[in-house]
């Protein structure tokens, strides 16, 4: 890298930190040779790089100052709207798909101005999750702990169905600070207070029953782009592999799996997930009964 990359690197990156904001001037080339001891050639390069990114523009009188982006609606172009453009990207393409590039793309705007709303690809994920749990909206409470236990996971598993690269970008062991996802915790931490568990027990259920809803989730987004690639179901994809299946799993070895061969799987993720919770629940509800009789 240059001397004078490294100096319009720093230029962007207080320009992406809000530090110099649109309309704000930018130091000129007399500032950038004092500033860093360079030569008028170097800081002239400085502006040239900027000007090339479309993050400053001369104006007649004030010199080169940052560059408000045009061309987009004014509304968008907030942090809360180019999160929502992440969000719809992710949506329609995968998470793997935003990039700040292809955000940039989307918004009709320089990469190096993306950085303005979302200082880095992590912040920006984080914002995209909390934005997605912004949109939950839970069920009124019953005061019933299963009841609500229930329709804050089916709240939480809707979100996963909207948003199927939600379940795995959400981490269980290393969780980001998101202040929307903070009315889901506290329902179904609630709810299992109210089952009768001490504040530690409430929290190892409560992240066990997110952790199922989530892991089903998962294969939401995996599903979908197998479908899109390939044009088979899943159970379509069961059927063509169910050779191969019978030839590593004989009859005489593993008659259990043979037997549900026989009778076929309807594969449902929605199913799964009533499955797991209710039985998972239903664990919570006999272990209560036993510790109070």
């Amino acid at each position: 890298m240059t001397r004078a990359e490294r100096i319009a690197d720093g230029l962007r990156t207080r320009i992406a930190q809000g530090g110099l904001r649109p309309g704000d001037p930018v130091p000129s080339t007399r500032a950038i040779m004092r500033d860093h001891n360079v030569a008028m050639a170097t800081a002239s390069r400085v502006l040239a790089l900027l000007q090339a990114d479309g993050l400053v523009e001369s104006t007649p009188g004030r010199g080169s100052v940052v560059r408000a982006p045009d061309g987009v609606d004014p509304a968008i172009l907030t942090r809360e709207g180019v999160v929502a453009a992440a969000v719809s990207i992710a949506d329609a393409e995968s998470l793997r798909a935003v990039s700040m590039r292809r955000l940039a793309a989307a918004l009709g705007i320089p990469t190096m101005a993306v950085y303005r709303y979302a200082p880095s690809r992590e912040d920006l994920e984080v914002a995209m999750l909390d934005a997605v749990f912004a949109e939950i909206e839970l069920p009124a409470e019953t005061g019933a702990w299963r009841a609500d236990l229930e329709g804050a996971a089916r709240a939480l598993w809707r979100a996963m169905v909207a948003h199927p690269w939600f379940a795995g970008a959400l981490s269980m062991t290393r969780p980001a600070a998101m202040p929307h996802a903070m009315p889901m915790t506290e329902r179904m931490l609630g709810g299992l207070r109210g089952a009768g568990l001490d504040p530690v027990r409430a929290f190892t259920d409560y992240l066990g029953l997110v952790t199922l809803v989530r892991g089903i989730g998962a294969t939401l987004e995996p599903e979908l782009a197998d479908r899109a690639d390939t044009g088979v179901t899943n159970d379509q994809w069961m059927d063509l592999r169910a050779g191969d299946l019978r030839r590593i799993a004989p009859a005489d070895r593993c008659p259990h799996l043979n037997a549900i061969m026989e009778i076929g799987y309807p594969y449902d993720a929605e199913v799964l997930l009533e499955s797991g919770m209710q039985r998972f629940l239903d664990g919570i509800e006999v272990c209560e009964t036993r510790r109070l009789t």
